[in-house]
């Protein structure tokens, strides 16, 4: 999968599939995403590895920042979370917005990570991060992640 490829789904997700004009059945669906994101985001925070992997399908895209793709759910179980394995990091993230689409199939959240490195050495590290996820409802009705995209805030040292 190519990097233009991944524009295309990201857009369309945003563009075409969803949607303010809410029904209480996409309402409902609303508040069980927040919730996932919330739950991704405590798993996150707490450092709990199997639990933030739990929250990804089997098809994931992972796009990182500055680095290759990582495909399927393989790829994520490999993948090395810096934010789980550095010592003295904390996390704290807010939901931006989130939306669902009119079909209640597909949604996505947009959050802010607030990360401090504590750095027994000298002051703390501090980064900001945006982090995009696109969710797809399983069979069962909960959320799992497809497509998770961040990047910084801060200025790139050149």
């Amino acid at each position: 999968m190519n990097k233009y490829t991944i524009f295309i789904i990201v857009g369309t997700v945003m563009a075409g599939s969803c949607g303010s004009g809410a029904t209480i059945e996409t309402e409902s669906d609303l508040v069980s995403l927040r919730l996932a994101a919330n739950t991704y985001h405590q798993a996150a925070s707490t450092k709990d590895r199997a639990a933030v992997v739990a929250l990804y399908d089997e098809n994931v895209l992972m796009v990182p920042p500055n680095a290759d793709l990582v495909e399927k759910l393989e790829g994520v179980q490999g993948y090395r979370f810096g934010f789980l394995e550095t010592p003295g990091v904390e996390l704290q993230f807010e939901i931006l917005r989130a939306e669902i689409s009119t079909s209640g199939d597909i949604g996505w959240t947009l959050s802010i990570g607030d990360i401090t490195i504590n750095n027994p050495e000298g002051p703390p590290g501090r980064d900001i991060i945006r982090d995009f996820h696109i969710w797809k409802k399983q069979a069962d009705g909960s959320w799992k992640v497809v497509v998770d995209m961040w990047n910084s805030e801060l200025p790139i040292n050149e």
